[in-house]
C-alpha cells in the first residue's frame, strides 16, 4: 500500500516537472524526426556532366538512355561551363560526346573509332568511379548492339520478397535505448543527489516510511516512464516515418525492463558519487558520451575499427540497443538475442550492486 501511494505521487511528480517531459519524450523525437528526415538510407544520386553541341539522333538516343538511370543526376552544357562546375566541385563526372559519337546506320562504310573524354573529379573517388563503370557498360552494349553480336547470355531475375530495413528502422530501437539510458541516469541522478545535498533524503529516515519503500516507489515510476516511453516512441515511428515494427511486445516489454533495471543502478551509483548536484553532469557524462557515439544508436558499429569493435561490445548500452533493434526490426526471438540479454542483465546486477554500495540517505557532509 506505501509503494503504491509513493508511487502515484512520485509519477505525479514526474509529470509536473517541465524539464523532464521534455528531455524524456519531446528530446528523442526532435533526434527521430532530424535523422529519420535525413535519410542515410535514400540512394544518393551522381551529378553528371553532359557536353554536346549538335548530336545526331543516334548520339542524342544514347544521352537520353543515360538520362533514365535513376542514380544520375544529368547536367548538359558547354564544354566551358561544365568545366567551370566541376572544379568547383558540383560534378562528380563530366562527359563530352561527340555529336557524331554513332555512326549513321545507313552508312555502310567501316566504323572510326571516336575519342569520348571523360573528366573524373578526384574529390568524389568513389562517385566517380561508379559512374565510369556505369558508362563503360553503356558503350559496351553499344557495341555489341553496333557489331550485331550474337546474344550469349539471357538473366534469369527472380524476385524476393525480402524484408526492407531502411535506415528509420535501424535508428528507432536505438534511440528508445539512448531515451531510456539518459532517462534512467539523469532524472535519478539529479533528483537524489539535490535531495541529498538538502538534506531531504536524511529528514526521510526520521519519518515512519522505510527508505526502500522510498527507492522502491522511485524505481518502478521510472520503469513506467521507461516502458511508456518506449511505447510512445515506436508508435510515432510506426505512424509518421513507417517504420516496420516485428517482434514480440512481451519480448520487447522484457528488454525494456532490464535495460531500465540496468541505468536505474547507474543513475543510483553516481548519485551515491557525486556529492553535490554540479558534479552529477561531469561524472554522468564521463560514462554517458563514450556510450552514445560507440554503441551503435546511430550508424552500425561495424564500420569502426576492429579493436574498437571488440572494446565496444562489452558497453552496457551497445547490448542493450543491439537486443531491441534485432527484437523490433528483425523480430528476433528471445534465443537469438539471449546473448545480449544476458549481458543486460549481468550489467544489471553489477549496477545495482554497486548501487546499494554508494547511495546513502545522507546530506552532504562538510
Amino acid at each position: 500500500m506505501t509503494i503504491r501511494k509513493l508511487t502515484a505521487a512520485s509519477l505525479k511528480m514526474f509529470i509536473r516537472n517541465k524539464q523532464a517531459l521534455f528531455f524524456t519524450l519531446f528530446m528523442p523525437f526532435i533526434f527521430i524526426g532530424i535523422f529519420g528526415l535525413i535519410g542515410f538510407d535514400k540512394q544518393q544520386t551522381i551529378d553528371l556532366g553532359i557536353v554536346t553541341s549538335h548530336p545526331s539522333p543516334t548520339t542524342q538516343a544514347f544521352v537520353d538512355a543515360l538520362g533514365k538511370v535513376s542514380i544520375f543526376e544529368l547536367h548538359p552544357g558547354t564544354e566551358a561551363g561544365e568545366r567551370a562546375a566541376i572544379q568547383k566541385g558540383e560534378r562528380a563526372v563530366v562527359l563530352m560526346i561527340p555529336d557524331d559519337l554513332f555512326p549513321d546506320p545507313a552508312i555502310k562504310t567501316a566504323p572510326k573509332i571516336k575519342d569520348v573524354t571523360i573528366l573524373k573529379n578526384v574529390a568524389y573517388e568513389q562517385q566517380a568511379q561508379t559512374a565510369i563503370t556505369i558508362l563503360n557498360r553503356f558503350f559496351d552494349k553499344t557495341t555489341l548492339d553496333a557489331a550485331k553480336a550474337p546474344e550469349l547470355f539471357k538473366l534469369d531475375v527472380q524476385d524476393i520478397n525480402a524484408k526492407k530495413v531502411r535506415y528509420i528502422d535501424f535508428l528507432l530501437p536505438g534511440i528508445v535505448a539512448m531515451s531510456i539510458m539518459q532517462m534512467a541516469v539523469f532524472s535519478v541522478a539529479f533528483v537524489f543527489t539535490d535531495y541529498k545535498e538538502k538534506g531531504i533524503l536524511k529528514r526521510l529516515l526520521a519519518t515512519p516510511m522505510k527508505p526502500q519503500d522510498f527507492v522502491a516507489a522511485q524505481v518502478i515510476t521510472r520503469l513506467i516512464v521507461a516502458m511508456s516511453q518506449s511505447a510512445i516512441l515506436l508508435a510515432v515511428g510506426a505512424l509518421v516515418f513507417k517504420s516496420h515494427i516485428y517482434g514480440n511486445p512481451l519480448l520487447i516489454l522484457l528488454t525494456v525492463i532490464l535495460g531500465g533495471i540496468m541505468f536505474l543502478g547507474l543513475g543510483f551509483t553516481i548519485s551515491g558519487l557525486a556529492k553535490t548536484v554540479d558534479a552529477v553532469p561531469a561524472i554522468a557524462n564521463i560514462i554517458i558520451f563514450p556510450m552514445l557515439f560507440l554503441s551503435g544508436i546511430f550508424f552500425p558499429t561495424n564500420g569502426m575499427p576492429l579493436l574498437l569493435q571488440h572494446v565496444v561490445k562489452y558497453l552496457p548500452l551497445q547490448p542493450f540497443a543491439h537486443a531491441l533493434r534485432e527484437i523490433v526490426a528483425n523480430g528476433a526471438h528471445f534465443s537469438e538475442v539471449r546473448t545480449d540479454l544476458a549481458w543486460v542483465f549481468g550489467w544489471a546486477v553489477v549496477l545495482v550492486f554497486l548501487a546499494v554500495y554508494t547511495f546513502r540517505f545522507e546530506e552532504k557532509r562538510m
